[in-house]
């Protein structure tokens, strides 16, 4: 037999991980009924129309740097204090300066590149691309 601290730890963490599956099951049998009873009274009002063929809204997951609405409301003080555009590596750069993430931190600092990116293409109605010198930048809409 293996050692007893490991065994314990990794029955631990199964227990954790099947009774977590278990709940999500159960969160998932009953999003499938609030779905058939939205489809039904859809159905009702609109006979014409076909539930099935709505698409699927998707669902962004929260990260642990933002808060939500956090990191577009920090690009809009850099972008708004900067008296020219600024490239996306100099955004991403005083975020992680901002929030305090160590730059050895690679996994980190991609997933806040990604963050930032799509962020900053999602706001396009107060922030806006612009090419300058080959490079992609931002700044905030006139």
């Amino acid at each position: 037999m293996g050692v007893p601290h490991v065994i314990s730890a990794l029955s631990d963490k199964r227990s954790e991980l099947s009774g977590l599956i278990a709940h999500l099951e159960r969160q998932i049998d009953q999003h499938r009924a609030d779905l058939t009873h939205v489809d039904a009274v859809i159905r009702l009002y609109a006979p014409e129309i076909e539930p099935e063929a709505i698409p699927a809204k998707l669902v962004r997951g929260r990260n642990s740097w933002f808060r939500p609405g956090e990191c577009v409301r920090l690009a809009c003080d850099l972008l708004r204090d900067a008296p020219k555009p600024l490239p996306t590596s100099a955004i991403i750069t005083d975020l992680i300066r901002m929030k305090g993430i160590p730059d050895g931190d690679i996994r980190a600092h991609d997933l806040i590149q990604r963050t930032v990116l799509s962020t900053l293409d999602r706001a396009r109605t107060t922030i806006e691309r612009v090419m300058v010198g080959g490079s992609v930048c931002w700044r905030i809409r006139d």
